[in-house]
Formats: structure tokens, C-alpha cells, sequence
């Protein structure tokens, strides 16, 4: 779970829930380096029903996956589409058909288009278990928030409501301007929109609320640096290269490769800085002027033309190379940027990428914890058919 995830709503229950959680509460306790902690195996997931495991649920019948162009309102369609149903009961509360349908990932539904059956029938039942299964984890923390806020802090809760309310309100006006989507089928998915964004994101912060206060303490500079020195492959730079190209054709200026080189000898002549060989951008017959000058490609294999690769990874920043000559004209390259190969530095930027790829691990860790606790005093029902 990355942290933007846990942060989504944009306010934070660190002060909301005073009282609802000590600093160290639910903490995972290290047993061993961090690094290491990082990678193993986590633990087995625990039976998402108490009285044990059941066959993967079907989903219902839908209709072809949405066409290019006109999925969110295919999809409002799709849910439209199923009959008002319960999937399952989390304490008692039901979760919808429609619910599950509308929170598949649209990564998903893309994939859907290029399959045909039995592969489509097949990677949808496995959607649609995969996000069943996040619906539950989402109302089981929304229930627990709930619960807690409504008891230590009712005032939060009807803020968080309102907040939500508010978010509902600035999505459904852009799905009105943008999506297409018929006001009718807004209108008839008005109140499962606005229940799944305030499940959403009173969940999101009541998690985060528990898991982010307590993930500073847990990652100094020694964490910072064991994880550095054992994944060193991921802190290895390739060689790159920012560049201009202004590009002399051979046409009616210029009938031959000959003209067209000595033009361009005559304009390298003039440069004495980067801002003159910005004023040269003016006669590049190419299209680095649509890019403000700037080459195509950064990386070897990527630069185009290829002709002028090699040239470009001998030049040090500031330099103009040597013309490069092709049938069709010549290329005048500078060189504005380059990284080589080699290490990137445990400097303060990288120490705060590391840092904050440690902390997000730490929290999908301690999220999945979390959630396992609060199924484990949960009573899930999942009907395999769904109940009219």
C-alpha cells in the first residue's frame, strides 16, 4: 500500500482519532535487518470466511467490455446491467454486486477487450475476486473507524462525511462534463457512487491514522544505509544524454550534402554560448523544433537519427559536435546534459527515496496486519450467486 493510497481525502486522522491508538499500537517489532525483513515470505492470508474457505465467486453476467473511448460509461452500464444483489455480509452489512463491478481497476477492463472466451470468462471471475476480496478489507476498516469515531469523536466522523460528500460532489461534476455518461444512469447510480467514496476514504485515513505516525522512529540511517548497500542494482545510472539537433536539408536552399554542410559550418562559427546556439534553432528544417530544439532519445539505442549517437556520447555538456553528415542533410548537435554510467550517491535525494520506499513497505506490511486482525473478529458471509 503506497502512501498515497492511505492518504487519499487529503486530511489526516492523527489528531481526528486523539485517544483511539497509542503511538506504538499494533507496531510490527523487528526481529531482524530491516533489508531483510523487507523481503521475506508474508505471512499465509487468513481464510476470508471463518468457517472456511469456499470456491472462488462468480461473477455475474455482464456485457461485452467496454470499446475504446467510451468506458466510464460502459461501465456504469455493465453495473446497470445486474440486478440489485448482495455479494456478501461484512457484520451484517451488505456489500453489492454493483459495488464490486464499479471498483474493478480499468487496467483490467482494457485487457478484457483484447481476450476472447474462455480467457475473458476466466481473467474477469479472477478480477472480480481479486476486488471483492479489497471491497471486504475496505469495510471492515470503515466499519471499525466508524465505530471508534462514534464513540470518541462523532464530530470527526460528520467531518469526514462532509469531506466526502464534497469529493462526491467535485467527481460526479466531472464525470457530468467529461465522461458522457447519460444523466439517467447518473442518476441511478447517484447513491452506490456516494457510498463507495465515503467507505473510501474514511477507511484510507482511519488506516493511515494508525500505520503512518508510527513509521518515522522505525527508519534511521542505519535502515536507510543497510538497504542501500544490499540492493545496490537498484542505484546504478545508465548512460544518458540531454541534446539539440538542428537539422540542414538538402532542398532548395541548399541543393547538395556539400551546401547544406557548409551552411552549417557557417552557423557553428557564430556560436560562442548556449544562447546562440538556441538563436541556430530557427533554421532546423527537422523536428526538434516542435520539442523547443531538443533531440530525440536520451539513452543509447534511443537517440534518432542513430547516425548521430556515438558523436553525442563523446561530447562533454556544452559542447557542439562534429556535423554529421546524411543523404538527406546534416545534423548540428550540442550536448546540455549528460549522466554517465555508474552509482548514484547515497546523497540526501537518494537517502529520501530510500526512505520513503522503506516506510511505504513497512505499511502495506502493517496494513495487511491490521486487516488480518480485524477479519479475524469479523463475521463475513459470501454468497456464491448473490442474493436478489
Amino acid at each position: 500500500m503506497s502512501q498515497g493510497r492511505l492518504a487519499a481525502g487529503g486530511i489526516a486522522l492523527v489528531v481526528l482519532l486523539a485517544g483511539c491508538a497509542t503511538v506504538r499500537e499494533g507496531l510490527v517489532e523487528l526481529d531482524g535487518p530491516l533489508s531483510a525483513d523487507m523481503t521475506r515470505e508474508a505471512a499465509p492470508r487468513l481464510a476470508r470466511l471463518q468457517q472456511g474457505d469456499k470456491e472462488p465467486v462468480r461473477p455475474p453476467v455482464l456485457p461485452p467490455p467496454p470499446l475504446p473511448g467510451t468506458q466510464q460509461a460502459s461501465l456504469t452500464a455493465a453495473a446497470k446491467s445486474v440486478r440489485v444483489s448482495v455479494r456478501a455480509y461484512v457484520n451484517g452489512k451488505p456489500l453489492f454486486d454493483e459495488e464490486v463491478i464499479q471498483m474493478i481497476p480499468r487496467g483490467a477492463w482494457r485487457e478484457l477487450q483484447t481476450m476472447s472466451e474462455p480467457q475473458r470468462s476466466e481473467r474477469l471471475a479472477e478480477a472480480y475476486n481479486q476486488t471483492l476480496d479489497k471491497l471486504i478489507d475496505m469495510e471492515i476498516a470503515y466499519q471499525d473507524a466508524v465505530k471508534r469515531l462514534e464513540k470518541i469523536n462523532p464530530r470527526a466522523l460528520d467531518k469526514l462525511k462532509g469531506i466526502a460528500q464534497q469529493e462526491y460532489d467535485k467527481q460526479l461534476k466531472t464525470i457530468r462534463e467529461n465522461k458522457g455518461v447519460p444523466e439517467d444512469q447518473l442518476r441511478e447510480m447517484e447513491n452506490l457512487l456516494k457510498r463507495q467514496m465515503e467507505r473510501e476514504l474514511i477507511s484510507t485515513e482511519y488506516m493511515r491514522s494508525r500505520i503512518f505516525p508510527n513509521l518515522q522512529s522505525v527508519i534511521g540511517p542505519t535502515e536507510v544505509k543497510e538497504y542501500y548497500d544490499t540492493h545496490l542494482n537498484e542505484f546504478q545510472k545508465v548512460d544518458t544524454v540531454k541534446w539539440q539537433d538542428v537539422f540542414i536539408a538538402v532542398g532548395p536552399k541548399h541543393p547538395s550534402v556539400a551546401d547544406a554542410r557548409r551552411f552549417a559550418e557557417a552557423l557553428i562559427a557564430q556560436c560562442r554560448s548556449a544562447d546562440d546556439f538556441a538563436k541556430l534553432i530557427e533554421y532546423d528544417e527537422g523536428d526538434s523544433k516542435f520539442r523547443g530544439g531538443e533531440g530525440l532519445g536520451s539513452r543509447r539505442g534511443e537517440i534518432r537519427p542513430p547516425e548521430v549517437e556515438e558523436v553525442l556520447f563523446q561530447l562533454r555538456e556544452g559542447e557542439v559536435g562534429p556535423i554529421v553528415e546524411m543523404s538527406t542533410g546534416v545534423h548540428i548537435v550540442r550536448v546540455l546534459k549528460r549522466e554517465r554510467a555508474g552509482l548514484v550517491p547515497l546523497d540526501d535525494k537518494t537517502q529520501n527515496l530510500v526512505r520513503a520506499k522503506l516506510r511505504n513497505q513497512l505499511a502495506e506490511r502493517e496494513y495487511r496486519r491490521i486487516v488480518r486482525e480485524l477479519r479475524a473478529r469479523s463475521v463475513i458471509e459470501i454468497e456464491q450467486d448473490g442474493i436478489q
